[in-house]
């Protein structure tokens, strides 16, 4: 039997991410997370860890790895590994190491993570050790898109007391982050020849009125809604599109709306300000008329709702006692900006969830994506340290 953190000081960490970066996985491609999954997959194999594959659809599956534990708390560490393409980044996939950083699509948002869980992991198995409870690990495929991977996964729950989802924090503790909703307005009209404009009703004119009326009107209610960890409500009108040429009259225009809303705000309340606003326009611009639905047409989606996890939770103190104990530093605890899997676990499960990881999502999504060397090997150690600690709490 050897000691964790020291075999994990062997195994590398960056070569295994290094590896992930470069099979391709991103989004709109056919079989996009098939690759990477089973390079994950025999990962594990190799080195003795359970390993599950969770079918999501023809080519898209979840990896769930188990090392079984004695009987108390479990933890599960989570990740995806589909990625957002590639844009204009220069050489996503080569995956070159420049001044102390992995670059690529996916070092940060979350393939380096991913690697960080799965090192941990294997020096956990290889040391021999048996926890004092069940660890896991999870990798997810289509986070970056509509979450069809997190939604199988919480079908098919395992019911752990605790989960850290990795995505970058740069080893600051996030305990929540707010919930998201895509939103689809469409605006309807009645099409004439601009030459008798009069007589028709321009759909991108009224969509004008609206967008008016939720800047004006809407967002200084939202600004004022204001959680005292995940901060501001709030609404941005992401896209709009309408019409057919410059001399028709639209009769259609569409806004999509992407809104981030608090724990004391509903899911139902979302949709229903938005209704209430469409009928406020209604009331004051005759022929106005329009629906509000969610973006994507699917309606088995589950919803993303908002969650802050107590700072006083059992997984809260066991990530706080690592960090002192390893970075010999106090913890940053805050709240997160983006949207992640977390959200969903938390809500459909009632798990307690934190965000935790290496790298920024700052750099996320852009053409300079990276991860920073030393944050990426000092997480394999935290993430030993955190499921070890956890475990060793009170039995079930």
């Amino acid at each position: 039997m050897s000691d964790p953190m020291t075999l994990a000081s062997t195994l590398d960490v960056a070569g295994l991410a290094v590896d992930l970066i470069r099979i391709p996985s991103f989004s709109h491609t056919p079989r996009q997370e098939e690759q990477v999954g089973e390079y994950i997959a025999a990962y594990f194999e190799k080195i003795g860890i359970e390993v599950n594959r969770q079918q999501v659809e023809e080519g898209r599956f979840n990896i769930l790895a188990k090392i079984p534990g004695n009987g108390g708390p479990s933890i599960m560490l989570n990740g995806h590994i589909d990625t957002v393409p590639p844009y204009d980044m220069a050489d996503p996939f080569s995956c070159t190491i420049e001044n102390g950083r992995i670059l690529g699509r996916g070092a940060c948002d979350m393939k380096g993570p991913v690697a960080a869980m799965m090192t941990a992991m294997a020096a956990i198995k290889l040391s021999g050790v048996t926890p004092a409870g069940d660890i896991y690990f999870s990798a997810v495929v289509d986070e970056e898109e509509k979450g069809l991977g997190v939604e199988a996964l919480i079908r098919d729950w395992p019911k752990v007391d605790a989960v850290i989802v990795g995505e970058g924090t740069d080893l600051e503790i996030c305990l929540g982050h707010k919930g998201l909703e895509w939103i689809k307005v469409e605006v309807f009209g009645k099409k004439t020849h601009s030459g008798n404009a009069k007589a028709g009703i321009n759909a991108i004119a009224m969509a004008g009125r609206l967008i008016a009326y939720l800047s004006d009107e809407y967002e200084p209610v939202l600004d004022k809604r204001i959680h005292p960890v995940l901060g501001q409500s709030s609404l941005n009108i992401g896209t709009i599109g309408g019409g057919d040429q410059p001399s028709t009259v639209a009769d259609y225009c569409q806004l999509t709306i992407d809104r981030r809303f608090v724990p004391e705000e509903t899911w139902e309340q979302v949709y229903q300000e938005l209704v209430e606003a469409t009928e406020a326009m209604s009331r004051k611009y005759p022929g106005f008329q329009a629906t509000v639905s969610n973006f994507f047409e699917e309606s088995e989606l589950l919803p993303h709702l908002p969650f802050c996890t107590d700072e006083e939770s059992p997984l809260v103190v066991a990530i706080k006692q690592t960090i002192r104990e390893q970075l010999h530093k106090e913890p940053t605890v805050r709240g997160l900006s983006a949207w992640t899997d977390a959200g969903m676990i938390r809500s459909q499960t009632g798990t307690d969830c934190i965000v935790f990881g290496p790298g920024s999502l700052a750099l996320a999504h852009t053409a300079h994506e990276s991860i920073p060397l030393d944050q990426l090997e000092q997480s394999v150690m935290l993430y030993i340290g955190i499921a070890l600690n956890f475990v060793e709490g009170t039995e079930k």
